[in-house]
């Protein structure tokens, strides 16, 4: 029985095993990798047979037997392949590769078997006894893929094996690659230390940038103190020039007359010590400012990554995604020493990974299909990345796959309810390859675990502008598909535009800011209902920022010829917003909302100014969709009244369901009536006009697909947009569905309500 302190040291020795066993694992993969593709150095395998010989001990050390266990079948194994007993085959190293997976589940698991290491450590064991088969190939104990395909259906089902918890590579081992690429000697001492205490190193480092604020401000209420006393030294030099000449100085009691000229004196020496203060704190704003500057740099060096931290778990990845396709697949990266901030790298993992997948799922075609097209039987996936330019990082992804097509892009946006038909056609090539982050856009007849839903590419878009980056892609059919990603080098940190709205400040970040400008009033143009205005012989989109972020507008506010407007976007959408004022540009350190507001529409934090005042930091990708998606007063022709929102009726036959539904679309600004079931449902679109019909499918007297199918037969209702939000998630419930007429199918239980309204404004 372990004592209190004994626990606390074993837990301490657990934590430091976790990182130790990264390393090793990490090790063990890629020298599987090495060895498969054949003639390694004779050191590949010597490092993987001692990297499983070091994380056995070091998990008997931490008393974790599972590991230890499984780690003690793989060092045997490992040793009957380094003395050239066994010589593993593909099937082979998918086990072995597997076994790594089942380790790295432990490890994160403190210790705990879920099943995987005890099932890796028999498929292992089988080939060291006399009934291993002949040749030495493993068994093909776990399933790779796995097809079923309903009839007279595209739709294909493939269940991959999930990603390898290993793949979240350990901050010492970025630390170790930052230094090799910086030419710092292996022998340097190292310390280890826990990222959160540099994450709070880092965190106080940057709060300094607000001392340097707070230091402006003051400055700036100085240099008016000091104005204010130039005026009144020279209001009082001018009475007392009136007074002299007047006569009346000489009238004026002796006393008056010293207290007039001590005051003078006084006053002067008042504007002179306010001169020197001013001075002075014009130069400890320098001072402090190239301090902090050089602290700041100090502290988010040591938290800046080299790309080769995130890089190092691909190659893995697409090994065993590869494998699990049937697809051969090549795999290159450079670029691996330019460094960027901790959290950029945690937060453009899961964008690049679901990049790589889906180059590997639709973009690389199979050995047959390659060979048939002319091209090398082995598909190329390449990843690149560079610094290219003072604080921003580029990530080039590449493939040689059959690249993707527009022109059924298009299509899918037509069938989708995106675009028209005559607005598909008009898009230009580029324009509808950025068709593809749309959510719920695919192309792909195929839908499998990890592509083909049309959701993954809207992610990863929102993951990069969340980053405070931009995504574009290139494409040709036959050749292959491109995606650039721009990002910033740090992420807490950046330059922010401030304005004024209706009362409020707003940041901007400068990165999504295409120009500020002032317009006139008589300029603005009303194209396709939407108020328009030129920038640089470029129409922009015209909205008003207060109406966009929902804010009251004051009343009685005289309305001005001149508009101060910002344009903003992302991609290659950009938007002119309206505003009282553009204040200045400045240094912004973003700070997060907090738990309890996670996920704000159109704010992507807060920002503390050198006044004091909290001021929220506008999300740039948030604002554009909400400024094209809404409606908003005319600035042309102010004060005239905006259209009545639409009417939405939801039929639904529970009581808390209902008033869910009703609560969410009317906080989104729509009219929303309610029916207890279909036929009341019906009833009431007899008499009135609607926009939309929300409607649940099981309900008694008439269900959810009877009522849509009523809607569609009447010639009145037959183009009224449906949404069956139902608990029936089944394919052939889905079909029922499409069938009865519906434009859209939610399940409830994976309901999120920004998918509903996402599907309404669509709709509408």
């Amino acid at each position: 029985m372990m004592n209190l302190t004994e626990k606390e040291f074993l837990e301490e020795l657990r934590q430091d095993f976790i990182l130790e066993a990264e390393e090793y694992l990490q090790t063990i993969a890629a020298g599987l990798l090495d060895l498969e593709r054949g003639d390694p150095p004779p050191r590949v395998m010597e490092e993987v047979f001692r990297a499983a010989h070091s994380l056995k001990g070091a998990a008997q050390a931490v008393r974790m037997p599972a590991i230890s266990g499984l780690c003690q079948v793989l060092e045997s194994v490992f040793s009957a392949m380094k003395k050239g007993v066994l010589h593993p085959s593909p099937e082979g190293f998918d086990i072995l590769q597997r076994s790594v997976d089942a380790l790295a589940a432990m490890v994160a698991a403190g210790g705990e078997d879920d099943g995987r290491g005890a099932e890796a450590g028999k498929a292992l064991e089988i080939i060291l006894t006399d009934e291993a088969p002949s040749g030495s190939v493993f068994p093909p104990v776990f399933p790779r893929r796995k097809e079923t395909a309903g009839a007279g259906t595209e739709t294909v089902e493939k269940k991959m094996e999930p990603l390898p918890a290993s793949f979240s590579a350990s901050e010492d081992q970025g630390r170790e690659g930052q230094e090799r690429s910086a030419g710092r000697s292996a022998s340097r001492e190292k310390v280890r230390i826990g990222t959160d205490k540099l994450d709070g190193l880092l965190l106080r480092a940057e709060e300094m940038i607000s001392l340097n604020q707070v230091l402006d401000v003051r400055l700036g209420e100085m240099r008016d103190l000091r104005h204010l006393l130039s005026e009144w030294l020279g209001e009082w030099r001018r009475t007392e020039n009136v007074l002299k000449k007047t006569g009346e100085y000489k009238q004026l009691p002796s006393r008056a007359a010293e207290f007039f000229t001590a005051g003078r004196d006084r006053l002067r020496e008042a504007w002179e010590r306010a001169a020197a203060m001013e001075r002075s704190l014009a130069d400890n704003g320098r001072t402090s400012g190239g301090l902090v500057a050089d602290l700041l740099d100090e502290a988010r060096s040591v938290l800046m990554l080299p790309f080769s931290s995130l890089l190092q778990g691909f190659p893995k990845i697409v090994r065993d995604l590869a494998r699990g396709l049937l697809k051969d697949v090549e795999f290159s990266a450079e670029g691996g020493d330019v460094e960027v901030d901790k959290r950029i790298l945690e937060g453009l993992k899961d964008p690049l990974v679901h990049l790589v997948r889906n180059a590997l799922d639709h973009g690389i075609e199979r050995t047959e299909e390659r060979r048939a097209a002319g091209k090398p039987e082995k598909g190329r996936v390449s990843l690149a990345v560079s610094s290219v330019e003072r604080g921003r990082v580029e990530i080039v992804l590449s493939d040689d796959g059959k690249g993707i097509d527009s022109e059924r892009l298009r299509e899918s946006a037509v069938a989708s309810g995106f675009l028209k038909a005559e607005e598909a056609g008009a898009l230009s090539g580029e324009e509808a390859l950025m068709l593809i982050f749309q959510s719920g856009l695919s192309t792909s007849p195929v839908i499998t675990d990890i592509s083909g839903r049309g959701l993954g590419m809207a992610i990863v878009r929102e993951g990069v502008e969340k980053l405070g980056g931009k995504i574009s892609l290139s494409s040709l059919p036959g050749k292959g598909t491109r995606f650039t990603i721009s990002l910033p080098v740090t992420l807490a940190t950046f330059r922010g535009v401030l304005v004024r709205e209706w009362g409020h400040q707003f940041v901007i970040p400068t990165a999504c800011v295409r120009r500020a400008a002032r317009v006139l009033r008589s300029d603005i143009r009303t194209v396709e209902n939407r108020e328009t205005i030129s920038l640089d012989g470029t129409p922009h989109a015209l909205v008003r920022l207060g109406t966009v972020l929902g804010l009251a507008e004051p009343s009685g506010g005289a309305e001005k010829d001149i508009l101060p407007v910002v344009a903003a976007g992302t991609g290659e959408t950009c938007v002119a917003f309206a505003v009282d004022g553009v204040v200045n540009e400045q240094e912004v350190l973003l700070k997060p909302l907090g738990g309890i507001l996670k996920r704000v529409r159109n704010v992507g934090g807060v920002t503390v100014l050198g006044s004091g005042k909290v001021v929220p930091v506008l999300h740039c990708g948030d604002l554009v969709k909400s400024a094209l998606k809404g409606t908003s007063r005319s600035l042309s022709a102010p004060g005239e009244a905006g259209e009545a929102p639409p009417a939405i009726l939801v039929a639904e036959d529970s009581i808390t369901s209902r008033a869910l539904l009703k609560n969410i679309l009317t906080a989104a600004g729509y009219a929303v009536h309610t029916a207890a079931d279909g036929r009341e449902a019906w009833e009431i679109l007899s008499g009135a006009e609607f926009s939309l019909v929300v409607s649940d499918v099981e309900m008694p007297g008439m269900n959810g697909f009877e009522l849509t199918s009523r809607i569609r037969s009447e010639e009145r209702l037959s183009d009224l947009p449906v949404i069956l939000v139902t608990s029936l998630e089944s394919a052939e419930d889905r079909e029922r569905g499409v069938e009865s007429g519906a434009d859209a199918y939610i399940v409830k239980s994976g309901f999120d309500q920004g998918t509903l309204l996402d599907v309404i404004r669509r709709l509408l």
